[in-house]
């Protein structure tokens, strides 16, 4: 199938516009090998030198947020089509870990992937006459994150889409808050989304988190803020916050993972696909086994790390906060 035949298809069963503009192309290393990772769901994104674009000057083709692609294949064949919902520009040293596991690739560690791109975008700059640019920390990345639309003869059922905080998710941010405000909800998994007044400000606070230039802070935690949005409206229906650098109190209390799920989208099972999501990630820090807890009374949370298969450990005392808390691990595969 040629792109264009795909995309006609996957406008006439999607009742797209069949004028809505859209690039087609192959992954540059492995065009295949990346294609089928794509297709198996474990390749969420990809990343660009945001230097090629200025050299060639078209600043005007960055991707954005809303872009679609139809993925090629080493002989040009259409596999499928994509739709970016996250695009930045961040310095090469920036690049988040979660980042680094949306590519799929090798291991799927941010180790990995800078040194794969390293080497692929030093190949790129050669093929460029009369610049001295070489790759470094501060070299500018344009990095996707896109979502599968459409396989010819496939149906897909993931709904929920994963992305770090960003200022295009600002207003979404604004209501997921208020509502688990007037829901009366404890913020698990929320990182400090309560207690900032300003989005920018959180927004600012779990980039600065993720950033793996920064230490750990005072406490020795280290982790990623991640959204869950359904992918068929963007609504943000729950936020994770993943832990890989565990502080004192994690460590014998609350584990990697919290999570919490919008009031208004609960027991829908989407906390059960967000743990899932958050273990595959946290596999790539090379844990044997997470842990994980929640309150006695929270038998929906309970429910969830069951399904994801945890073991209870014990029952603790978090004395700060005057609460019981029960202990689970989860065996990473």
């Amino acid at each position: 199938m040629t792109a264009e035949e795909l995309w006609k298809e996957y406008c006439f069963n999607k009742n797209i516009d069949i004028n809505t503009p859209y690039e087609a192309w192959a992954f540059g290393d492995d065009p295949d090998g990346l294609a089928q990772l794509v297709l198996e769901g474990k390749k969420f994104g990809t990343a660009s030198l945001y230097d090629a674009y200025v050299i060639e000057d078209a600043l005007d083709e960055i991707p954005k947020t809303g872009d679609y692609s139809v993925i090629l294949n080493a002989n040009d064949e259409a596999l499928c089509v994509i739709r970016d919902y996250d695009v930045y520009v961040r310095r090469f040293g920036d690049v988040s870990p979660f980042h680094a596991y949306s590519e799929g690739e090798g291991d799927r560690s941010l180790n990995y992937w800078r040194d794969v791109h390293q080497r692929f975008f030093e190949e790129e700059l050669s093929e460029y006459e009369d610049t001295n640019l070489t790759i470094d920390p501060e070299t500018r990345i344009i990095c996707e994150k896109f979502c599968v639309e459409y396989i010819p003869g496939k149906e897909l059922d993931d709904d929920l889409i994963y992305i770090e905080p960003t200022m295009e998710l600002a207003d979404k941010i604004a209501a997921y808050k208020q509502e688990m405000l007037d829901a009366g909800s404890s913020f698990d998994g929320c990182f400090s989304m309560k207690r900032h007044d300003e989005i920018k400000d959180y927004v600012d606070d779990c980039i600065n988190w993720a950033n793996p230039r920064r230490e750990a802070d005072g406490h020795g935690a280290w982790g990623n803020v991640i959204f869950a949005l359904r992918k068929s409206d963007n609504r943000i229906v729950g936020c994770m916050q993943v832990h890989n650098v565990l502080s004192e109190r994690m460590e014998k209390f609350t584990g990697h993972v919290g999570y919490s799920v919008r009031p208004s989208e609960r027991r829908k099972g989407y906390a059960k696909k967000m743990l899932a999501k958050a273990c595959d990630f946290l596999s790539i820090f090379g844990f044997d086994e997470i842990n994980v807890s929640c309150l006695p009374e929270n038998e929906a949370s309970r429910k969830t790390i069951l399904a994801n298969g945890g073991e209870y450990i014990e029952t603790v005392f978090l004395e700060c906060d005057g609460v019981n808390l029960e202990r689970y691990k989860i065996r990473l595969k």
